[in-house]
């Protein structure tokens, strides 16, 4: 009996190349949306992310593999609620009494 699961990891590292060469344009669009969205933040970061990912049918004996090409934008603010146990002190926002 073969190894298959070493020949599912030749088929899948097989056609990531041509999967990426596919999606090549899109991935360039990605790219330079992650700069420009990078830029317009403090101290931000260009990061793409490419999950590739393999099913596996196994009664059907197929493979399908594939990678989304998308850009993913994430919008954070910190925020701190006020702790009902904590009594005010009566400060303005400018540090002066109110």
């Amino acid at each position: 009996m073969s190894d298959r699961i070493a020949e599912l990891a030749a088929l899948i590292a097989g056609r990531i190349p041509g999967l990426i060469e596919e999606a090549r344009d899109q991935i360039n669009e990605a790219i330079n949306a992650a700069m420009e969205d990078a830029q317009e933040r403090e101290n931000g970061k260009a990061i793409l992310s490419l999950a590739i990912t393999a099913k596996w049918d196994l009664d059907g004996n197929a493979v399908v593999i594939s990678m989304p090409v998308a850009v993913r934008r994430k919008f954070e603010v910190i925020a701190a609620l006020d702790d009902p146990n904590q009594q005010s002190l009566p400060i303005d926002e400018e540090g002066g009494a109110k």
